[in-house]
């Protein structure tokens, strides 16, 4: 029978549950291997190997086995505390080995060593369920039976119980069979013993693991659960965000629309009366030059540069609001050849400046003509005007990447301070006066904003004095857009 685990606390409830079925699991082991034995004696009466005394002491032996079940059983449900739990076990198993050493009396004495393993099942039993010296203990009790009733079968206190078969071991032999089975029934202890504790190891190890397993399986349904909860809050987040990104994108849409056609038309409806007032201006500076002194004619000088500029102004403005609502449709463009258009538009200024242009192998690419045009001819124009005491020296590169093209504007000019590099790119803005550079600043911005149709950025590198790098993307497939209605 089991034997309890001395370490485990008296107050653990499902502990006393286990021993208690323990029990129960040894009481019907115990009775089936009874039963057992008792058709295998059953067997040898009625072949006449045993006789009719010594099976009716088997079923004797049996019916003891099997009858001291119910009030073990009854007992072991009922004690609580962990001292009486394993005398009851001790009890128990001395029973069994009195039940068992009797059959083995009535089935021939020393004579019936084959029925041995009966204390070496127990053994390996108790070795299995209980921890510690027990499987030794119970190992010398069976020696000490199993010796018993063969010194007492010597010594005459027990009928001998020769069965039929006629085996029969001298006294003088007697002692070396029982050393033997006494040595045997110590070594399956010890081996019940270390299988024991293997068992045991193994049980608390996967004991163990099964709570890490537990422990774990919970920590990832909180994790998970705590996950899914995260990914519904940024689900809806998200769909917030879009739904305000989206109609933010709408009215950015909108309001770009309607400022691109407010800068056409006031462009264009302020070209008239403006041309108007700078022909007057003319006019009256021809007429009456001679008539007005110094200050009169400087006033009119005035008047007429503000004029000019201001013409100039709306002319630019009105060329960088087409950007977006003049656009041609994209097509397959050979950069070579609107290079080339470029430098001959730029013809006048190349030769009064001196400036060397070259460039690499340049590629065909999916773009507007006319704008990708105007964006070489605004960056290298841009390069020869600010330019330093040398030569002007600009060169043109194109490399393939992943997403399509990258092209380089290189010079030799004055260069650009770091803290200016976002600057230039924005419309009217200029960093240096008219008098040192002319033009309105808008060069620049209306090259971001031919590139940014064109579905790509432009940057610039640059330190002063060391001249500027001016970059435009192109991707492969260029934004399909077709011509707008004229406005």
């Amino acid at each position: 029978m089991a034997i309890p685990n001395q370490h485990r606390s008296i107050r653990d409830a499902d502990y006393f549950k286990k021993l208690f079925r323990r029990h129960v699991q040894g009481a019907l082991v115990r009775s089936g291997a009874s039963a057992f034995m008792w058709v295998f004696a059953l067997v040898a009466f009625l072949e006449g190997h045993i006789r009719k005394d010594q099976m009716a002491g088997v079923s004797a032996s049996v019916a003891f086995l099997i009858l001291i079940n119910p009030p073990t059983l009854w007992l072991s449900k009922r004690i609580t505390q962990i001292n009486l739990y394993k005398y009851l076990s001790l009890i128990i198993n001395i029973l069994e080995i009195v039940g068992y050493t009797s059959i083995i009396y009535f089935l021939g004495g020393i004579e019936a060593t084959y029925l041995i393993p009966i204390y070496s099942l127990l053994i390996t039993y108790i070795g299995v369920v209980a921890r510690g010296k027990w499987p030794f203990i119970i190992a010398g009790i069976c020696s000490i039976a199993f010796a018993l009733i063969v010194v007492l079968e010597h010594l005459g206190f027990l009928p001998d119980r020769y069965h039929a078969m006629g085996f029969y071991f001298p006294w003088k032999n007697q002692f070396d069979i029982l050393f033997v089975i006494t040595a045997l029934l110590f070594m399956g202890a010890f081996i019940a013993y270390y299988t024991g504790n293997l068992l045991n190891e193994n049980r608390e190890k996967l004991r163990q693991q099964n709570a890490e397993l537990v422990q774990a399986k919970g920590a990832a349904e909180k994790a998970r659960d705590e996950l899914e909860q995260r990914v519904k809050e940024r689900t809806l987040e998200l769909v917030i965000t879009n739904e305000q990104l989206h109609q933010k994108t709408e009215d950015l849409i909108r309001s770009n629309k309607e400022l691109e056609q407010f800068a056409y038309v006031a462009s264009h409806d302020l070209q008239e009366p403006l041309r108007m007032v700078t022909s007057y201006v003319q006019l009256l500076a021809q007429r009456y030059k001679d008539k007005l002194d110094q200050d009169g004619n400087e006033f009119i000088d005035f008047a007429a540069d503000g004029a000019t500029r201001m013409y100039q102004l709306i002319n630019d403005l009105l060329a960088y609001s087409r950007v977006g609502t003049r656009g041609h449709t994209f097509e397959p463009i050979n950069c070579e050849t609107i290079l080339q258009e470029a430098l001959d538009n730029l013809k006048v200024t190349l030769e009064e400046s001196g400036a060397v242009v070259t460039h690499d192998s340049l590629p065909t690419v999916m773009a507007d003509s006319l704008q990708l045009g105007q964006l070489f001819q605004n960056l290298i124009g841009n390069a020869i005007k600010f330019r330093g005491d040398e030569r002007p020296r600009i060169h043109i590169s194109a490399s393939r990447n992943d997403s399509g093209w990258t092209f380089s504007v290189r010079d030799n000019g004055i260069g650009i301070a770091p803290e200016f590099t976002e600057r230039i790119f924005i419309i009217f803005q200029r960093l240096h006066g008219p008098q040192q550079y002319p033009g309105t600043g808008i060069g620049l911005a209306v090259c971001k904003k031919i590139v940014e149709r064109h579905g790509g950025r432009i940057w610039v590198e640059s330190e002063p004095g060391k001249g500027a790098a001016f970059y435009f993307t192109l991707p492969n497939v260029g934004v399909q857009q077709t011509r707008p209605l004229e406005q």
